[in-house]
């Protein structure tokens, strides 16, 4: 329903009565006399429709500025509102380019209702919404995983696949992408799906408590060991176990696991005879695993046995056409949790969230919509906080080798530079001079780049 609306006018062309009759009956009614304070103002403020008098200052292709007001919001309504009621070849062709209605001065309240009318039944039959471009369908989303780009459709096939045998599947990927919900819709898909899904992080825990994590003990096994608990090879029993974080395991460690897997037996600390389990291996680190094996930090005969399936998660940041998608599923369920009713987030913040450079991944993203949930005092979100985070060393730089060299390295340069620049541009709070001085770059030059990668420098500004 209408109700936010926006006029472009000429002055104080805009009949007043008009305005205060609308306020009366409800509508929330902003009036502007500049066509670009009106595009700046719709990518951070939330208007149904735009009233658009053609005589306005400065607008010589109506047209032409039509199109840019759906660049900037494509699901708005536009109004086209005409001084000269000869030109009924300009109403023909503002229709066809997609304005909702065309009518003309002066303006008659009824007729303005009338339009407002019409316009309502259209944006209601067609359902659309304007915060969330996209809708999540069962084509993009898979057990919980959203996503639509070619890499994760390319997962979504590979789990189905291996979700039917009885293979170890080994996940890599950076921190935050997601690999636990890989493993869990891989269990969820398979035979063992009845059965236990055991996850444990084996990075969190030192030596011997992972051992007694994973193996049991017997009660009376060391200090505090009041009595027997079975351990996690145990409760996964022919089910799932997932092993997150591999690459910290000990070596003394991966001795044990790698016997616990050859032969399907396991021991307790502290026991005196083996223990049959019958379990599916999911494994999942965010290190260099072929690193650490060329440095003798990781077993390859361990290696081979958990990696006879390989799933790669790409980086949100090489995935960002799914980012409106995930946005969408993470503003529902935050509506749910907080029992309120957000609607979105502005087109402002919509491009800065494609733009960023994502170290936490979808973690990332997800903590930064609640943060900005929760500060919030509007209908919809705007004002984000990214707050910096340090990429831990080892971590493998995500590689696409299905394209030519030469365009993986410029791809790459790519994002160093947008990443780059971004940064800098929030640490100097969007001042171009202090930014071209502290990173060595001439202001012509930043410029440039601000332009190339179409970097929102007023977002940075400090009272952002």
């Amino acid at each position: 329903m209408i109700k936010q609306i926006v006029v472009l006018t000429k002055g104080a062309g805009f009949d007043q009565e008009i305005r205060s009759y609308l306020v009366n009956l409800g509508y929330d009614v902003t009036i502007l006399n500049n066509p670009d304070a009106v595009l700046e103002s719709l990518s951070s403020k939330y208007f149904d429709l735009l009233l658009l008098e053609l005589n306005a200052l400065q607008l010589n292709d109506p047209i032409a500025f039509f199109k840019s007001v759906k660049e900037v919001d494509p699901y708005i309504s536009v109004v086209f509102v005409s001084n000269n009621d000869n030109k009924l070849d300009s109403a023909v062709n503002a229709i066809k380019a997609g304005v909702a209605d065309y009518i003309w001065n002066p303006l008659d309240i009824k007729i303005l209702l009338r339009s407002f009318n019409k316009i309502n039944e259209e944006r209601k039959s067609l359902r659309k919404r304007r915060w969330f471009p996209r809708t999540i369908t069962k084509e993009s989303s898979f057990c919980g995983i959203i996503g639509k780009s070619h890499k994760m459709r390319q997962i979504f096939a590979l789990i189905e696949k291996v979700a039917d045998t009885d293979s170890t599947v080994f996940i890599a990927g950076e921190t935050g992408v997601g690999k636990e919900l890989i493993a869990r819709a891989i269990h969820s898909l398979s035979p063992r799906k009845d059965k236990s899904f055991v996850p444990i992080n084996c990075g969190a825990l030192t030596e011997s408590l992972l051992e007694s994590e994973l193996f049991g003990y017997e009660k009376g096994a060391f200090t505090g060991a009041l009595k027997t608990k079975p351990g996690k090879f145990e409760i996964a029993h022919e089910g799932t176990l997932f092993l997150d974080e591999i690459g910290d395991v000990s070596g003394a460690m991966q001795v044990k696991l790698l016997r616990a897997l050859q032969e399907k037996k396991v021991e307790r600390v502290g026991g005196t005879g083996a223990i049959d389990v019958d379990v599916r291996i999911i494994s999942a680190t965010n290190q260099n695993i072929r690193e650490k094996i060329s440095t003798h930090q990781f077993r390859l005969d361990l290696f081979y046995r958990i990696n006879v399936i390989l799933i790669q998660v790409p980086p949100l940041r090489e995935r960002t056409e799914d980012i409106p998608l995930m946005v969408q599923y993470f503003m529902e369920r935050l509506n749910k949790r907080m029992n309120r009713v957000m609607k979105g987030v502005t087109p402002r913040a919509m491009r800065l969230l494609m733009e960023h450079y994502w170290p936490g991944n979808v973690r990332e993203l997800q903590n930064v919509l609640e943060r900005a949930y929760i500060n919030s005092d509007s209908e919809v979100l705007d004002q984000l906080n990214f707050y910096q985070y340090i990429e831990p060393s080892g971590v493998p730089m995500a590689l696409d080798l299905d394209i030519p060299f030469n365009k993986a390295r410029a791809l790459l340069i790519e994002r160093f530079e947008k990443h780059y620049f971004t940064e800098a541009l929030r640490r100097y709070q969007g001042n171009i001079s202090e930014t071209a001085q502290k990173t060595g770059v001439n202001t012509r030059t930043l410029w440039r780049k601000i332009s190339e990668y179409k970097l929102d420098r007023s977002a940075f500004k400090k009272n952002n």
